[in-house]
């Protein structure tokens, strides 16, 4: 028999799946070829869920730190002594010394009750904000008063041309690709802009490899040129816009042939890229998250909707600036769950949460850290590793012995997704929220994480704030919805949202005018510059000592947490990839070790040349951790310009040779 159930985890497409079990044990997932996103494919990601479950290095009992090691102990002991740290806490310094640290690792409905335990104690300090992609929403917020996007399949049946800037489709969005091979067979092109070499790539018209951070340089300078030739859509700007005037008055800086000497894109491809914009009609633009990852991410991505707009490519079928789905949290009840809104909750930022832990007054006495791994996640893995051991007493909530469970006095085994019941969506692509199903038992003694704290609660002599079930807590976050909507989404295993296909198709915008803002009232209340402004001086750039960009990238092959899973993960000496003009300059041949380095980080490296992709880029993926570092040793927590979110691809390296005598370069090779 198969079970119908759902992907958690933090990513574009949100999987229904079909998972099936033998009589050994064994776990087969399939993707749900009924779902009309995903149609039956399922990514390695997803099918590492299984292997995870089953996985012998998984912790299936909680552990306490003795020393240097753990020793496993009872639940009854582990729940007593977290309780007791917890108490102490709230005696000596308030509820404020205890912090929550988490994330969206696993995205689904239930686990925002993790946060109702702390807000039931009168509240807590939690982490806020975005390591990747709050710049971005802040920016469309401005401009269009919410981030909606467009369905995919508005964008296979009407895109005429789609320009997919800044997602890495083929690693991140991978259902994404079927919809762009339908729009393709019906003539539509293909633009990828990235400074990244992409397997889309091959599929495109015009790849564009523009200097990391200098995206927003060439859409205003493609917005110029749209203004120059009058490539616009006037009745738009007059009848739906705000601001039009004051925007092209500034868009004179932006000078073509400049910008292509900074962005390292060809005037021919910049005047190549405003004819696209200026005269096909519709053009579809797809986001990623990557951009707003520099310090002016945020006015990058409000200089893409600026050049979206006036052109005429906002709110018509197969058009838009898709970057997030945020309309659908606006079908769920939150906070019936969380009861935030009756707590006292001081905010650490993601980012610079190090810094924040550190600083604290009254002090952090104990974390609780959920969802996260945030010790190769966050920037500056050295400062967080120095934050998060000066607290008291660390529990950690995972179902592997993370880098961060590592540093934790207490490790509590919690479920896998195939062993729960929730409710799986995804606010960053498409509409249709998934039932997750009940799979198999816990193995071991692990628990859901809302049994934890219900357990905790009590221990307490609080059973109140966790009282309720899994049923309850499921209608009450849907309450939104009739009661047939839930039940068919229980028997079907997924359902879709009333979400129009067309984003803003009534010109009817969420912004304080009610329209498309080139000027943003809320900008100016936040203290930034009206329209979209990328200002060249504020460019980051390397030194002579670190001249390189190194862009800290999402793993191809694999989620950040699933790399104690994944053998080629844990490898010591990890793959960097560079650019052919770094090749050139350093003398590296493909396969070389090479040193990588900065003022915070060093490592060996065995480098890998990329023909495709701007030619002075160091790239090299996150959640590898070795020779005493993290992928985020090399980064800062230097933050991006819009709402809470880090800039740490503003980072730059040196990239050298490593000498045969240093060690040999066959044996590093062959170990990587």
């Amino acid at each position: 028999m198969k079970v119908k159930t759902a992907c958690p985890m933090d990513c574009y497409d949100g999987c229904s799946i079909l998972a099936e079990v033998d009589e050994t044990g064994n776990i087969k997932l399939d993707g749900n070829p009924e779902h009309p996103i995903t149609k039956g494919a399922l990514c390695n990601r997803g099918r590492q869920l299984s292997v995870r479950r089953n996985s012998e290095n998984r912790v299936l009992h909680p552990l306490k730190r003795v020393g240097d090691g753990f020793v496993q102990i009872s639940w009854e002991q582990a729940i007593a002594e977290i309780a007791q740290h917890v108490h102490t806490t709230l005696d000596e310094v308030g509820h404020h010394g205890i912090f929550h640290c988490y994330d969206w690792g696993s995205g689904t409905l239930l686990k925002n009750l993790n946060q109702r335990f702390f807000y039931g104690l009168g509240g807590c300090t939690e982490t806020v904000g975005s390591l990747c992609w709050d710049a971005g929403l802040t920016a469309q917020t401005y401009d269009f008063g919410r981030a909606n996007s467009h369905a995919p399949e508005d964008t296979a049946e009407h895109a005429q041309a789609i320009v997919v800037w800044g997602r890495n489709v083929a690693n991140t969005n991978v259902h994404m690709t079927p919809f762009i091979k339908t729009a393709q067979a019906r003539g539509a092109q293909l633009v990828v802009i990235s400074p990244l070499a992409q397997d889309l790539g091959r599929r495109a018209d015009k790849c564009i490899y523009p200097r990391p951070g200098t995206d927003g340089l060439l859409a205003l300078a493609v917005l110029r040129i749209c203004r120059d030739r009058d490539w616009l859509d006037h009745e738009f700007i007059r009848e739906a816009a705000l601001g039009w005037e004051e925007i092209a008055t500034e868009l004179d800086v932006y000078d073509p042939q400049m910008v292509a000497s900074l962005t390292d894109v060809p005037i021919e491809d910049i005047y190549w890229l405003a004819e696209l914009y200026g005269r096909k009609r519709p053009v579809a633009t797809i986001l990623g998250i990557g951009m707003q990852r520099y310090a002016q991410g945020g006015q990058t991505v409000r200089a893409i909707d600026a050049l979206a707009a006036a052109t005429g490519h906002v709110g018509i079928p197969g058009g838009g600036v898709s970057y997030a789905q945020r309309q659908l949290a606006l079908f769920f009840d939150e906070e019936a769950l969380t009861g935030r809104s009756r707590a006292d909750v001081r905010a650490f930022e993601r980012t610079t949460q190090a810094t924040d832990i550190l600083s604290a007054d009254p002090p952090i006495r104990v974390v609780f850290v959920t969802r996260t791994n945030p010790a190769l996640q966050v920037p500056d893995s050295a400062l967080f590793r120095k934050a998060f051991a000066s607290i008291r007493c660390k529990v950690v909530i995972d179902t592997f012995m993370t880098k961060t469970a590592e540093m934790a006095d207490y490790v509590l085994p919690c479920t896998n997704v195939l062993e729960e019941e929730d409710v799986a969506y995804t606010t960053m692509w498409h509409d249709y929220v998934s039932y997750v199903r009940p799979v198999v038992e816990p193995k071991g003694e692990a628990k859901p994480d809302w049994q934890i704290f219900a357990d905790l609660a009590s221990a307490l002599g609080r059973p109140d704030i966790m009282a309720g079930s899994v049923e309850a807590w499921i209608d009450m976050a849907l309450s939104k919805w009739p009661q047939e909507k839930i039940e068919a989404l229980k028997e079907h295993g997924f359902v879709k949202l009333d979400v129009p296909p067309v984003a803003w198709a009534d010109r009817k915008f969420a912004t304080p005018s009610g329209k498309f803002e080139f000027v943003s009232s809320l900008a100016i209340a936040d203290g930034h510059h009206p329209v979209a402004r990328i200002e060249i001086d504020k460019l980051q750039r390397g030194t002579e000592a670190y001249p390189y960009v190194l862009l800290t990238i999402h793993p191809r092959k694999w989620q950040l947490s699933q790399r104690e899973t994944f053998p080629e993960a844990r490898k010591e000496y990890p793959i960097v990839e560079i650019g052919l003009a770094i090749a050139h300059e350093q003398g590296i041949a493909d396969g070389d070790v090479v040193y990588v380095e900065n003022e915070r980080a060093r490592i060996q490296a065995i480098a890998r040349v990329q023909a495709a992709g701007h030619a002075k880029s160091v790239r090299l993926e996150i959640g590898w951790s070795g020779q005493g570092v993290t992928a985020n040793d090399f980064t800062d927590t230097r933050k991006a310009d819009f709402g809470s979110q880090s800039a740490q691809y503003d980072c730059f390296c040196s990239i050298a040779r490593v000498q045969e005598e240093e060690p040999s370069r066959r044996e590093l090779s062959a170990i990587a």
